[in-house]
């Protein structure tokens, strides 16, 4: 059934998914690399892809719960018997009217995956990673020229022309979730002349290589570029023609007017970076051909909103949107539905109820998807009674881990978990599988059919990738796709008439004239051969009410927001003198930061070549003060919590900031046990418990909090 020989397919190590070739003999996956035809790189992650594959820990057949949650004691049992089990249990939810407390946490590989239609068709909700990392920029660039954005990665770093600027800003590229050709594309822009300006607090490998390292208080990022709107509009050196033309008629005065007094003097004071910097920066920017803003990291503060505001302010008064070396706006491909389509339940009616007493709070929240912090929260509020996950690790990538391990335990006055059923597909153990009371064992990239429709992604250029197995699978192991379909067809058949994911897919790809066959003789992709720039001077409008760009957002105007704020996040603006440091989590390569695959690969965790340790990383002149030494082993406390964490001293991140890797710490695994429980979300509070530092408008709070430092 399976070739050797090099295949195409999608390396899964993370949620960039990179289009990749394996190399196979004998059924054995021996080598991966790049796909050319997807720009062709890939990453040590995606390297390492095989270590998965062929793991000791592979998870190979379903288990159920013996012991209570938590004690991560389970037993074998059949499919039959795991998939009754979630029949029941959510027959007897929409029996009694509660479908709508069923929560399946995933990332949607596309708005088509079918673990999405069997959620739909049950009346439940999806939570995702996607709200969970960036609804902020997403929301921002909506309310302001009406484009979702292009995901994860945002410029199209191949574009951009000599003398063009690529910001970087509390994002790391080179570290994770991007695309494995973003690296070269950034170098090769600077080979060609570009320049490349880094804001962080911490001086990572992209500040390295950049041209300009700009430190920055962690938040500070609102501030700063709203200072710098400010010196280009006050010195007329702000793209006219275009704002002219596009920006609805009277929101640039609005605009002038809110903004006289964020100076870069001003803006400074809160950003920390000094108003000569701020200049100098808005001058580079009038004087160069593009300029473009890549952000992760920073949209996550509680003022994700505000700092998505003032990046969307400035793409416009710069003129910078879908150019060359700008911010592009992707063109959807019109996959075909699959008749016919559930309609899912009404979001706004019923899924923020689930925060309880704080429903009111919510009224702004404009989102399509369920926030990913809300279930500790809804358990307690016995909102949330059967919850899904895959490809997610809640019980140590979110925010609030121990709350959420303290809400899937309590009990009700019957001693029964008020969670009443907690379901995860995994690849390899996970820290989410041991509070589970059903696990079943998912496919690697390697051994299963999957249709990547990613026309956001930084590659739109190839807008749709296939997945496709190119040996067998291990086990028993079944991709969550098809278990999903499997379980549709039992309890809707009406929307699961199709034979299984592969016919699924060629329906899909139909509505580009496209099907899994063609694909695969494609090379395992498909676009519609051009990105395209400027497509609003076709379409003579950009997808707003007003049909022009809006950059005061009058439906917030009755709360006040109507602007973005230049203030720090509240979560840094109190506590200081109890928790005089802002933790600063990070990503690295070596690290999926969700995916339990990477916690408990032997060859990214290796000491030698991988990474098993995630010290704290505090500037010397923070340590003097606390007589602290290089390795030394202190303690890290915030509000929520507290972990004992080893020094590593460096001047790579500035004083008053500790830098922790995000996600790391997991203590299910062979490998991942190997290692001491260091998680930064031990010390982040539950977003659903604080809701004060939450931005109502769209965004999520969720990275960082202050913490006190001490032996």
């Amino acid at each position: 059934m399976y070739e050797d020989g090099w295949i195409p397919t999608v390396c899964y190590q993370c949620k960039a998914e990179c289009a990749i070739l394996a190399r196979v003999e004998d059924g054995v996956v021996k080598e991966v690399k790049g796909n050319p035809r997807g720009r062709g790189k890939a990453c040590v992650k995606g390297m390492a892809g095989i270590t998965s594959l062929y793991s000791s820990e592979r998870l190979k057949y379903p288990m159920k719960r013996v012991g209570e949650r938590g004690s991560g004691k389970f037993e074998r049992i059949t499919w039959d018997e795991a998939m009754g089990i979630m029949e029941t249990k959510l027959t007897e939810l929409r029996d009694r009217g509660e479908a709508h407390k069923f929560t399946y946490s995933m990332f949607p590989h596309s708005v088509t995956d079918p673990k999405w239609r069997f959620v739909n068709a049950c009346g439940g909700f999806i939570s995702t990673g996607l709200p969970h990392c960036d609804s902020a920029k997403i929301m921002a660039h909506m309310h302001t020229f009406g484009c979702f954005p292009n995901h994860h990665i945002a410029p199209m770093y191949n574009t951009v022309p000599k003398g063009g600027l690529m910001i970087l800003s509390g994002r790391h590229p080179f570290g994770c979730l991007d695309d494995a050709c973003v690296p070269k594309h950034i170098l090769d822009a600077k080979a060609r002349g570009a320049k490349l300006i880094v804001i962080d607090p911490i001086y990572r490998t992209e500040a390295s290589k950049a041209d300009w390292w700009i430190p920055i208080k962690p938040g500070g990022d609102a501030s700063l570029f709203l200072g710098v709107c400010n010196y280009l509009l006050a010195n007329d050196l702000h793209d006219k023609e275009f704002c002219d033309k596009w920006v609805r008629e009277g929101d640039m005065e609005s605009l002038k007017a809110y903004i006289a007094d964020k100076t870069p003097q001003a803006m400074s004071k809160i950003c920390g970076v000094p108003a000569a910097d701020i200049e100098k920066l808005a001058k580079m920017v009038a004087e160069a051909p593009s300029a473009c803003i890549d952000a992760f990291k920073s949209i996550m503060y509680g003022n994700g909103m505000d700092w998505g505001h003032a990046w969307s302010t400035f793409l416009v008064i710069t003129g910078n949107l879908d150019n060359p070396g700008g911010q592009p706006l992707p063109e959807i491909a019109p996959m075909a539905p699959v008749e016919p389509v559930p309609a899912g339940p009404d979001l706004g009616e019923l899924g923020y109820h689930r925060t309880g007493k704080n429903r009111e709070k919510f009224d702004n929240y404009n989102f399509f998807l369920e926030p990913t912090w809300y279930a500790a929260q809804a358990i307690k509020d016995d909102g949330l009674k059967v919850f899904f996950a895959s490809e997610c690790n809640p019980a140590l990538s979110e925010m609030g881990s121990g709350e959420w391990r303290k809400a899937v335990t309590m009990k009700d006055e019957n001693g029964d978990y008020k969670l009443e059923l907690l379901v995860v597909t995994e690849i390899m153990p996970s820290e989410t599988m041991k509070w589970a009371d059903l696990v079943l064992p998912d496919q690697t990239n390697f051994e299963r059919w999957e249709l990547l429709y990613m026309p956001w992604w930084y590659n739109f250029g190839h807008g749709t990738a296939l997945c496709q197995p190119v040996v067998e699978p291990i086990g028993e192991a079944r991709h969550a796709n098809r278990v999903f379909i499997e379980l549709g067809k039992r309890m809707f058949p009406e929307y699961f008439a199709f034979k299984d994911d592969v016919e699924y897919y060629d329906i899909e790809l139909a509505g580009v004239g496209m099907s899994v066959k063609k694909l695969q003789e494609n090379g395992g992709l498909w676009s519609p051969g051009t990105a395209g720039f400027r497509k609003y001077e076709d379409q003579g409008k950009f997808n707003t009410p007003s049909g022009k760009i809006e950059l005061e957002w009058q439906m917030y105007k009755d709360i006040g927001q109507e602007w973005p704020s230049p203030e720090l996040p509240l979560e840094y603006r109190r506590g200081e003198e109890e928790f005089p440091f802002i933790l600063v989590n990070f990503r690295t390569i070596f690290l999926n930061n969700t995916g339990a695959w990477s916690q408990n690969n032997a060859q990214l965790r290796d000491p030698a070549s991988g990474l098993d340790a995630n010290p704290c990383l505090l500037n010397p002149i923070d340590a003097k003060k606390l007589g602290i030494a290089d390795g030394d082993t202190v303690t890290m406390e915030s509000g929520s919590g507290k972990v004992e964490v080893p020094i590593m001293l460096t001047e790579k991140i500035i004083p008053g900031c500790a830098g922790i890797i995000h996600g790391f710490g997991q203590t299910m695994g062979k490998v991942a046990s190997r290692g001491n429980w260091i998680g930064d979300n031990e010390l982040i509070a539950d977003a659903g418990s604080t809701l004060d530092e939450q931005d109502m408008r769209g965004g999520e709070a969720h990275v960082s909090t202050r913490v006190k430092i001490y032996k």
